[in-house]
């Protein structure tokens, strides 16, 4: 199995002056994936993660595409939620890949972190979970 992402859009944003990187804070996360092309042993996703702090310190945004390359059992499996409130691991694995990147934003910033472990717990709306029935050529949204 192997995972590029491409980030096409990084922001972030200094809500207040009044923050540290110390600064404790929780990170509301909406997210977004959409399948946009699917052949053998391929998938192509768009994705956006948006995450904004509470207290409203600091809003992050991140966006770009990735392609998943591997057995479509691997891929199917990465794309489905475990659970009824879990998140598809194909989210989590590109979440990991743009950390550094919200790490380094963040930094500059002064702003407080993400945890890289944020997402332990994410819910995918019921609307649109992803499945390898459903996904194909549909819209994932995640919310934490």
């Amino acid at each position: 199995m192997d995972l590029e992402v491409y980030v096409k859009t990084v922001e972030g944003t200094r809500l207040s002056e009044d923050v540290k990187p110390t600064t404790e804070v929780t990170f509301n996360v909406n997210a977004t994936i959409t399948e946009t092309e699917r052949s053998q042993g391929q998938l192509s996703l768009k994705f956006s993660i948006d995450m904004e702090s509470q207290p409203a310190v600091a809003r992050l945004v991140v966006a770009g595409s990735a392609v998943l390359m591997g057995e479509e059992e691997e891929i199917d499996e990465l794309l489905l939620a475990k659970g009824s409130e879990g998140t598809p691991p194909i989210f989590m694995k590109i979440y990991e890949k743009v950390y550094a990147v919200l790490y380094l934003l963040c930094g500059s910033l002064k702003i407080p972190y993400p945890s890289p472990a944020l997402l332990k717990v994410v819910q995918v709306s019921s609307e649109a979970a992803a499945s390898p029935q459903s996904s194909r050529n549909g819209t994932t949204r995640v919310s934490a």
